[in-house]
């Protein structure tokens, strides 16, 4: 039972101390661009075109028809489109880990007979991690949400058009970082840790040689 508390504290602990943050793009100045970086709520975002061919962010689409024709998905949102041969990456800006948990799929173009494949990669403690994400043409259209369990304590994140339909458009990309607890949150937990340790002491039975 005592070592039941004292694994639980623990985990509690670590657990309590991760903070989210989702990136939606809303701080970011419309327009389109190639190659682009900015930091946001502690992530550097990245994007990287192999082609002439780049992105852009738009809060409403119906009102950048040039960009968008004949149309592009709309949540209301700004958000971000990329076009083909484009891949957009999610660090730390201080090189830490953290974990990946959800994000808005839909395609870039309205209209195009296309349906979306992404192509999510990771690295991070366990290894190299790659996830795939295929929605057909009609489901598409608009925003869909899809969530993750497995991209934990990861260094970096890089979402990437399909060859074959390479065209995205992404939105609220959850993310969290494991903060690093104070020294005095530290000694809180070991000062609890030592009494409940105590308390098993004092509990176990005497053993008298004979």
């Amino acid at each position: 039972m005592i070592r039941k508390l004292m694994m639980a504290m623990t985990a509690a602990f670590l657990t309590s101390s991760a903070v989210a943050a989702t990136i939606d793009f809303e701080a970011q100045d419309g327009g389109y661009s190639t190659n682009y970086s900015f930091l946001e709520d502690g992530f550097r975002v990245t994007h990287s075109s192999l082609s002439d061919f780049g992105f852009f962010l738009i809060d409403n689409p119906a009102d950048h028809l040039g960009m968008c024709n004949p149309g592009c998905p709309s949540n209301g949102t700004t958000a971000f489109y990329a076009f083909n041969e484009s891949s957009i990456t999610f660090d730390l800006e201080n090189n830490g880990l953290f974990s990946f948990t959800s994000l808005d799929v839909a395609k870039t173009f309205l209209g195009d007979g296309k349906p979306v494949t992404l192509t999510l990669s990771a690295m991070g403690l366990n290894g190299a991690i790659t996830k795939t994400i295929f929605l057909e043409e009609s489901l598409a259209e608009s925003f869909s949400s899809f969530n993750f369990k497995d991209f934990e304590n990861i260094s970096s994140l890089t979402i990437m058009g399909g060859q074959e339909f390479p065209e995205f458009a992404i939105d609220n990309v959850a993310l969290s970082i494991a903060e690093v607890p104070e020294p005095a949150s530290w000694a809180t937990l070991i000062a609890g840790l030592g009494i409940l340790y105590s308390v098993r002491r004092r509990r176990s039975p005497i053993r008298i040689a004979g």
